[in-house]
């Protein structure tokens, strides 16, 4: 009688493994070693074909100094904007209201 083989389809877990763990740990310190946040007064994102990373940061400092950086995944170079550029002012909505419309119009 032959032996049932095990699946080796990887079953489904909530939970990350220990080798997931560890490399979010180290992303996490690459992120903090990234030279200080906040140092930059704005940033974008371009899509760069044909190369390794596709996806390339570009930060421009208060001096005119710009700095680039690339990343595998829309996700990370967004992450990298956000950390390192300053929110934008809250503005009023106040004035973001169509008119208002009477009864004759509708």
């Amino acid at each position: 009688m032959a032996r049932p083989t095990k699946s080796r389809v990887r079953a489904f877990s909530p939970f990350r493994s220990a080798a997931e763990e560890a490399e979010m740990k180290n992303d996490e310190q690459q992120w903090e070693n990234e030279g200080g946040h906040m140092s930059c007064t704005s940033g974008r994102i371009v899509v760069v074909s044909g190369a390794g990373k596709p996806f390339k940061a570009i930060m421009s400092r208060e001096g005119g100094e710009a700095i680039e950086r690339e990343f595998a995944t829309m996700r990370e170079a967004e992450a990298f904007v956000s950390r390192n550029t300053p929110r934008a002012a809250e503005r009023s909505t106040l004035y973001d209201r169509g008119p208002k419309r009477s009864q004759k119009d509708i």
